[in-house]
């Protein structure tokens, strides 16, 4: 008898009861959607591997003319920015149909097929590239609202056709869409690719040499904090049983957010001041401002 009460006093002591947790507000993924077609799903991923290879060729040429490999580093920060998908996905509540191709990543409970590889790398890469030429080229004078503008466009354009090809799905309470597109969504991407652009060109200067490979990473990082910076508010909503009312609000606030990086940005890169000094010079009948560079840029 005292053998068998020190074995149980040696055993391992029985499990504590779990409380039960608080129930699962967010909505299930629409988890046996299919894509419309096999044939759609693979010309939308040679459409965008064209596109990626055009700005690969961009990236090339401009690297070559400004003898710096920092455009062509960008493109490989927009194709390491994948690695971001699945785990934004898994906040904004974008599902992936059953696809054909194979998949790139399976993290987070997405399975993200590799025809989201050349879009990212495209639209985040090739944006970064382009605004720090543009501001190496035009100073705070680059019109960086304009190109904002640009690239909320280019999401618009190129979403809507692939949500109603079922390539991929927004489920959830998203507010307001645009054939199935939330209308928030372009504003928060537009802004991450400003803030990539922006911090490319602030900290080009010591982008020298072997840091230059450092690009790649800043260009994520950027990326990442725009994304969480701007889009916290619709993470969250998106995550509980919310209202019509408080959805629609963190939507609204999820934009006004975008807006304050831009608006950051163009204080970063002087282009804020240099308005400032444009109108204040037309006012006064003088001539326009300099375009000098500012911050890091003047290094």
């Amino acid at each position: 008898m005292l053998a068998s009460q020190m074995l149980a006093l040696l055993s391992d002591p029985p499990p504590l009861p779990v409380p039960p947790g608080p129930p699962r507000l967010a909505p299930e993924p629409p988890w046996e959607m299919h894509v419309w077609s096999t044939t759609a799903e693979y010309a939308f991923a040679a459409a965008q591997v064209l596109v990626c290879l055009g700005s690969f060729w961009y990236a090339i040429v401009v690297s070559r003319r400004g003898n710096t490999l920092i455009p062509f580093m960008c493109m490989f920060g927009g194709a390491l920015s994948i690695m971001l998908e699945p785990l934004i996905d898994s906040h904004l509540q974008v599902w992936w149909p059953i696809h054909s191709q194979p998949d790139i990543l399976h993290v987070w409970g997405r399975n993200v097929p590799i025809m989201i590889l050349p879009v990212v790398t495209w639209y985040f890469g090739l944006n970064a590239a382009m605004r720090y030429r543009w501001m190496q080229k035009n100073g705070p004078a680059t019109k960086l609202w304009k190109l904002y503008a640009i690239e909320v466009a280019c999401a618009l354009a190129l979403e809507p056709p692939a949500i109603q090809l079922d390539l991929w799905h927004y489920y959830g309470d998203q507010g307001l869409r645009i054939f199935g597109y939330p209308v928030y969504w372009p504003f928060v991407g537009g802004a991450c690719c400003m803030a990539a652009g922006t911090l490319v060109y602030l900290l080009a200067p010591y982008l020298k040499g072997w840091r230059v490979v450092l690009t790649a990473p800043i260009v994520v990082s950027a990326i990442a904090a725009a994304y969480w910076g701007a889009g916290w508010p619709m993470f969250t909503v998106l995550n509980i049983d919310s209202p019509t009312w408080l959805t629609l609000t963190a939507e609204a606030t999820s934009i006004a957010l975008s807006f304050m990086i831009v608006w950051v940005c163009t204080i970063g890169t002087g282009h804020h001041e240099y308005l400032r000094a444009r109108r204040a010079a037309r006012k006064a009948g003088l001539p326009e401002p300099t375009q000098e560079p500012v911050g890091a840029a003047q290094a």
